[in-house]
């Protein structure tokens, strides 16, 4: 599979879930992002994969392609955007629809040497051993994200991507990451 998206800015001025909030006692359907009683709440899976793309707002879509092999089950997308404190990232997020665990070979072209920082880099992944998994009153926590700090961070680069999983790859940008000469823009490619 070989799939490009070309670089473009896209501002998105507001975000919903829609149902957001249900109330145990009244669940007519299930993709309710958030459940509530008269004393408890949790989030669903649903309402946690919401918070993989909640710093999209004004962020850039980059130049991407995966190459996956017809056992892999992947799809992936690469952004950068700023956070609060106005740090520069690149983040890689990746579906692995697979019940395997898949090795992805990154590829980042368009920085310029050594501008990607691994103090401050960090792997997030949103997962469960069964795909029909649900978190409950009992047990809140059972799928919610996991952060991680990312130990060897480069142009190239090997990450595993568990199965049935979400992945935020956030990988933090030196403050003149991007070349001025030729090309000013950013490509990643998937292995």
């Amino acid at each position: 599979m070989n799939a490009s998206r070309s670089l473009y800015n896209d501002a998105v001025e507001m975000a919903s879930y829609a149902p957001l909030f249900v109330n145990t006692n009244d669940r007519t359907w299930n993709p309710d992002a958030i459940v509530f009683d008269s004393s408890k709440v949790y989030g669903t899976p649903s309402y946690w994969m919401q918070h993989f793309f909640r710093e999209s707002n004004g962020a850039t879509l980059l130049d991407s392609s995966l190459r996956s092999n017809p056992a892999n089950s992947l799809i992936a997308s690469a952004i950068t955007w700023k956070d609060a404190d106005s740090r520069k990232h690149l983040r890689i997020k990746v579906v692995n629809f697979g019940s395997n665990n898949v090795t992805l070979q990154i590829s980042v072209d368009g920085l310029e040497v050594n501008s990607l920082q691994s103090l401050g880099s960090t792997k997030v992944v949103l997962t469960s051993g069964n795909p029909k998994d649900e978190n409950s009153f009992q047990t809140p926590n059972k799928i919610v994200p996991i952060k991680s700090q990312l130990d060897e961070v480069g142009d190239e680069m090997d990450v595993v991507v568990s199965p049935h999983s979400l992945t935020s790859i956030d990988l933090l940008i030196n403050s003149n990451p991007i070349r001025t000469m030729g090309s000013n823009s950013v490509d990643v490619s998937f292995y």
